[in-house]
């Protein structure tokens, strides 16, 4: 079931009607909704409604005065709750040029199983933020409210905590398993991109710390529907979330791997990762699970990006550390004090995570130059599978495996590899550089499982490795009389045929010849 989002008025306080509301409210005795000296501007009250388990209050932008406060409680089970004052970030979220449609609010609180709430604002002068809503979130369910998951006291993640081996890829809880909802907000524009990835910004939600391990997927649910629906942003603005239990959670859209510019900085999202603690850690602290896990996905990300837990990158228009807080980019209090004044350790702690470690790949980038040489800078960080590991640069992609280590720039062989499946397709690994062949006139390169040869006026050719490709480099490959090929090879009722600029060669299945044909 998808979330469901309430959105109710919030009324500005009418003169007359002030002194009633405040003389009610502090008599209640339900915990201080006012800041100290502070006027009651606007309010609502609804005991019963639809059931939700979320609260975000929002209002049209730059119109809330400076001061601005926001308490709200809510109602479960006939008991109205201790009031609790939301955090206001003004600056979290897309940059006005990236998304110009947005609203200025809250952050979200978790506040459990309720069906009434209460909402209190409050300023200096009494003046209310226009078309001020309050957004009660029914989070939905998804099939994995359901899985048994960790044990709270045992951290998540592949990789573990080995100093100086490769930063595997933690366990991550894809979209579809939290139960993303693409109808929400994926229809504003398909993912952006940055160029590269240069730093990680550490946020907090500022939500509630008391969500059950049961309730995460519906706590990052509650989240994202709260960011589209009620915000106006085009996604759920983080790239990672990180429960208390230490579960990872894959956030805005585009990819685990890919730099995909979050709503999370202003101008600072493009070519940085924003994670997000779910919790509020202004005194308390983050857990020991969370704290890990935190550390391994840094790690991650730094690591095969070859980038280490310090240095300062140029972002925007300044510079920032490589594991910077929220605040260090914005007017905010995210992540939090407590997390705030563990960013030292954090930065330590991935250090060590990362040791001296470096790979091939990683060694032979730096000693053609690093982000100065012709690759340029990661695109896409380092990644091991089917028997090697592959890193993607800004003009080019380098490759290690038992064939050795292979470089494959930018051109239309690498795009041919890329269109049939890279690693993953019947290639495999490439087995050597890109060529130069026939003066200068073409292009080829040798994979685990076949070529690729290229020519202006015949394009980029797959030839899989079976007899025919191995007939036609008996010949002389494309220097040879048959020229490149122009078709590659496909099965025929006889057996299999390739064609060329001048000519042809078949397959005979049941001779087990091939035969070539000139024209």
């Amino acid at each position: 079931m998808p979330p469901t989002v309430t959105e109710l008025a919030v009324p500005a306080v009418q003169e007359e009607d002030r002194g009633s509301i405040v003389a009610r409210l502090e008599g209640e005795r339900s915990g201080s909704a006012a800041a100290d000296g502070a006027t009651l501007a606007a309010h609502v009250r609804k005991p019963r409604m639809h059931g939700f388990a979320m609260v975000g209050v929002t209002w049209d932008a730059g119109s809330a005065a400076p001061g601005t406060t926001v308490s709200v409680r809510s109602r479960s089970q006939g008991t109205w709750s201790d009031w609790t004052a939301l955090v206001i970030d003004p600056d979290e979220g897309p940059a006005p040029r990236q998304e110009d449609s947005v609203r200025d609010g809250t952050a979200p609180a978790w506040v459990g199983a309720a069906n009434g709430l209460e909402v209190a604002v409050y300023s200096a002068d009494g003046s209310s933020p226009t078309r001020l809503r309050v957004n009660a979130i029914d989070p939905g369910t998804s099939s994995y409210d359901a899985v048994t998951t960790m044990s709270t006291a045992t951290p998540t993640g592949r990789s573990g905590p080995e100093a100086g081996t490769f930063p595997g890829l933690p366990d991550v809880i894809d979209r579809s398993e939290w139960g993303v909802d693409p109808s929400l907000g994926d229809q504003c524009w398909k993912p952006r991109f940055g160029d590269t990835f240069k730093a990680v910004f550490v946020h907090h939600t500022a939500g509630s710390n008391s969500y059950t391990q049961s309730e995460s997927a519906a706590v990052v649910r509650g989240v994202y529907a709260y960011h589209t629906q009620s915000r106006g942003w085009c996604d759920i603005g983080y790239n990672f979330l990180v429960d208390r239990y230490g579960q990872i959670y894959e956030g805005r859209r585009g990819g685990i791997r890919p730099p995909v510019r979050g709503s999370h900085a202003g101008d600072y999202n493009v070519d940085t990762t924003g994670i997000s603690l779910m919790g509020d850690f202004t005194s308390q602290n983050a857990t020991r699970s969370m704290k890990h896990s935190l550390v391994q996905l840094i790690a991650w990300r730094m690591g095969t990006a070859y980038h280490g837990a310090y240095g300062r990158p140029f972002i925007y228009d300044r510079r920032f550390s490589r594991i910077a807080a929220h605040r260090a980019a914005m007017s905010t209090s995210c992540p939090g004090e407590q997390v705030h004044a563990w960013l030292p350790t954090l930065r330590e702690r991935v250090a060590t995570r990362l040791g001296d470690y470096e790979s091939q790949i990683e060694a032979q980038w730096r000693a053609l130059g690093g982000i100065k040489s012709r690759l340029g800078e990661v695109r896409l960080g380092e990644q091991g599978e089917n028997g090697g590991r592959h890193t993607s640069f800004a003009n080019g992609r380098m490759y290690s495996s038992d064939a050795g280590l292979n470089t494959l720039y930018r051109s239309p062989i690498l795009t041919k590899y890329l269109s049939v499946g890279e690693t993953d397709g019947k290639l495999g690994y490439p087995h050597s550089n890109l060529r130069s062949i026939v003066d200068h006139t073409g292009l080829s390169a040798e994979f685990d499982g076949g070529r690729i040869f290229w020519s202006k006026p015949t394009g980029a050719t797959t030839l899989v490795r079976s007899a025919i490709l191995k007939r036609y480099i008996a010949t002389g490959s494309a220097a040879g009389p048959l020229g490149f090929p122009t078709v590659p090879v496909h099965p025929t009722e006889t057996g299999a045929l390739a064609r060329f600029q001048h000519g042809t060669i078949a397959w005979d299945a049941g001779r087990h010849t091939t035969v070539v044909s000139y024209s």
